[in-house]
């Protein structure tokens, strides 16, 4: 069970023998690079960030940022720093916009369904991720394409929240179990018409230190009409912090990750000097320095920009692992065989909060067992779906 913590590396790049294989591998390097460095420039309108872009295959980083789903914000940092996009990425930029229009419309119409369902059974709710994080960070409901609608209610609502989608035509997938509702805090819900819900009770998933108070999200959140339904999702601070929480998720369960840190680092530098005092007291409350404090430090490694952060949060530097080159395989491709992956528990210390010691060792040892008991219950029972 202790794999849950020690699991840590996919095979060594010295032991890639093909040179096909090496070769591809340089091209995805690069890549990596020239993407980040245009998420830099669209990040903070700086041209000379996309200083040695022009290294990367056209059709490889087209490629990969659809992969990532970051055509938006590689089309962004062209237009930025006033340079033409080569014919490969435009295309393939264009097409995901129109992907991103197709599924966000579905998302929003959910939203519609959904947000008077619940609003009739006295259940709070709010939209925490898809088109409107997207509208509220960047401007664009379509920035990214979103699979899925998103929504987070209390733990003592969830199973009222789940009978009413329920009465309304959404189905529980096939294979959702006792570690879905449970340690993920989660259930993906099919519409018969099309589209799907995930319906949480939880921000963080077991391996990351989680939010004190899930209550905070749900009380006096933001109102956007879409028609004309009214719907709740998080203040810009709260959005932030989402995002702060869905990085450090992604990263540690080796699932591409970064559009997440782009959307974190885009946060950070649109809040007002209010917001980010806002952002910093909410941080604290919700017991949550550490994990922001890594997200920062590794978004700054990442895309090369220095983000704001004010007291009472600190900076942290980067860990001993986080150096670029390795950063940039584990965000963009977790499961490339060259991808080299610190222990999963020096992920998660570098994520709890206060100095090293007593208080830092106590949150891991809680942390930790919280993943190693869902660990447990995953291998106990079918999690199909």
């Amino acid at each position: 069970m202790n794999a849950a913590l020690t699991q840590d590396r996919n095979r060594s790049a010295a032991k890639i023998s093909d040179e096909g294989a090496a070769s591809s591998a340089v091209a995805w390097e690069t890549a990596q690079d020239a993407l980040a460095r245009l998420c830099s420039a669209s990040l903070t309108g700086e041209a000379h960030a996309l200083s040695g872009w022009q290294a990367a295959c056209p059709a490889s980083l087209a490629a990969l940022a659809v992969r990532a789903r970051m055509t938006s914000p590689c089309m962004r940092g062209f237009e930025r720093a006033g340079l033409v996009p080569p014919v490969p990425v435009a295309e393939a930029a264009k097409a995901a916009r129109t992907r991103s229009a197709i599924a966000n419309g579905r998302v929003m119409a959910l939203a519609r369904l959904a947000f008077p369902v619940l609003a009739r059974a006295g259940i709070p709710a709010i939209a925490f991720k898809g088109p409107f994080q997207h509208r509220l960070l960047h401007g664009d409901p379509f920035f990214c394409r979103s699979g899925d609608l998103d929504l987070l209610v209390a733990r003592a609502d969830f199973e009222a929240a789940l009978a009413a989608l329920e009465h309304e035509g959404f189905r529980q997938r096939a294979g959702t179990s006792a570690w879905w509702t449970g340690p993920l805090g989660e259930v993906h819900l099919d519409h018969a018409g099309g589209g799907v819900i995930d319906l949480h009770h939880r921000l963080q998933q077991p391996g990351c230190p989680p939010p004190h108070d899930i209550g905070a999200f749900l009380r006096d959140p933001r109102r956007e009409l879409v028609g004309q339904v009214e719907v709740a999702v998080p203040h810009r601070p709260q959005a932030v912090l989402i995002c702060a929480l869905n990085f450090t998720k992604e990263l540690v369960h080796r699932h591409p990750s970064a559009r997440y840190a782009y959307n974190l680092a885009a946060g950070l530098l649109g809040m007002s000097a209010e917001e980010h005092r806002q952002f910093a007291q909410l941080v604290c409350r919700q017991r949550l320095s550490g994990t922001v404090g890594l997200a920062v430090a590794l978004c700054e490694t990442i895309f090369g920009v220095s983000l704001p952060v004010v007291p009472p949060l600190e900076r942290r530097a980067p860990p001993e692992w986080a150096h670029r080159s390795a950063l940039l395989a584990m965000v963009f491709e977790p499961d490339a065989p060259a991808t080299l992956w610190p222990r999963r528990r020096a992920i998660l210390w570098a994520m709890c909060s206060g100095a090293p010691g007593a208080q830092r060792a106590a949150e891991f040892s809680r942390e930790a067992a919280r993943m190693i008991a869902s660990e447990a219950l995953r291998r106990s029972v079918p999690v199909e779906g």
